[in-house]
């Protein structure tokens, strides 16, 4: 009996290591959906958080421009609400059914919708997003590993507003060691970034319990389209994608065939330089996902976790990692804290650009 138990517990610590990324997968599944009692909330395809929920309130963080969300309110709900989006484009609106809803309260800081609405008892589709815009052309910024640099991140955060993007999309490592203090930090240094920004985690964010991360800022991998440029984030925290992220990353591949489409994820799949242990523990993993990428009709790779620059590009891909969030940058590369200036539009070929702070 002993051995059985032996050969089980050792049957399941190997499964656990194959498996590292299993339980933030099954983790994703889960974000966006809350109830209270008969109260109710569902983010189409997961992309917000649900941060509080009680009959009259309703707060969020957004994980793409425009997010669609049902509410269910029962008659001892019905009345005056608040409903509070983080991470929201400043021009986004809360719509019904196309029309705008509520009374605008002025938030914290631009990328925080705050709206006073009534809602009757029902069923309620609501809309949090910009007005109507064409597939024209658009300008973000990317970038990666701010870690130890959370003290001063808001000097980075300063200069990528002089750019003037539409919003920022971040490969992961956030933080140092995931700590509680250090969201609040990050959360703290966003008053000086006038856009949202769109993140994946790192592995510094597996420091401590994914779930902080999951509870605060939503999925770790998922997709969303703007403008008809889809942007496709997927969870490599352990230097890896773990198999039920792969397959939804194959799947939305083919689901944006005919987009522009970006991909993002924290390890490049492949070390570009081969000598910065900067990739994907399995050589074949990344492989595989590298010739999912060149038939999914990739256009932009983007990487962090090697703090520093380098362009290059696998299976005809651009790609580039950009890990100058603050982190401490590799020795001798001559770059400090960067990111990059990335100009979108559908059908058109990406255009990207370095942009130093230091």
């Amino acid at each position: 009996m002993r051995r059985t138990r032996s050969a089980l517990c050792t049957l399941a610590l190997v499964a656990a290591c194959t498996r590292p990324g299993e339980d933030r997968a099954l983790a994703d599944r889960e974000v966006g959906v809350a109830s209270v009692g008969a109260l109710a909330v569902e983010v189409t395809d997961r992309l917000a958080a649900i941060r509080v929920l009680a009959p009259g309130q309703l707060g969020l963080w957004a994980s793409a421009p425009t997010i669609e969300l049902t509410v269910d309110v029962p008659a001892t709900a019905a009345g005056p609400w608040r409903i509070t989006v983080e991470n929201a484009l400043p021009d986004a609106e809360l719509t019904e059914a196309g029309a705008p809803l509520g009374t605008a309260i002025a938030g914290p800081r631009p990328t925080v919708l705050v709206r006073d609405v009534a809602l009757a008892a029902g069923r309620h589709v609501l809309t949090v997003g910009p007005p109507l815009e064409g597939p024209g052309p658009f300008r973000i910024v990317a970038m990666a590993d701010i870690q130890t640099g959370l003290p001063t991140v808001d000097e980075v955060f300063a200069e990528i507003a002089t750019v003037a993007p539409r919003f920022v999309v971040c490969m992961g490592d956030l933080t140092d060691r995931a700590e509680l203090a250090e969201y609040e930090l990050y959360e703290a240094q966003l008053a000086t970034l006038p856009v949202p920004i769109y993140s994946t985690l790192g592995n510094h964010e597996l420091w401590a319990d994914p779930a902080r991360y999951h509870q605060r800022f939503g999925r770790a991998s998922y997709q969303f389209v703007y403008r008809d440029v889809a942007f496709t984030f997927a969870d490599s925290g352990d230097a890896g994608l773990d198999p039920l992220v792969e397959d939804e990353v194959e799947g939305w591949l083919d689901r944006a065939a005919d987009r522009t489409q970006l991909f993002l994820t924290h390890f490049p799949p492949l070390d570009p330089s081969g000598i910065r242990d900067g990739s994907f523990r399995s050589r074949r993993d990344a492989q595989r996902l590298v010739g999912k990428l060149a038939a999914g009709g990739v256009d932009l790779a983007l990487y962090g976790h090697i703090h520093s620059y380098a362009a290059f590009e696998h299976a005809g891909i651009p790609a580039f990692v950009s890990g100058g969030g603050g982190a401490r940058p590799e020795l001798w590369d001559g770059i400090g804290r960067h990111f990059l200036v990335v100009d979108l539009a559908a059908g058109a070929t990406p255009t990207v650009g370095v942009h130093r702070v230091d």
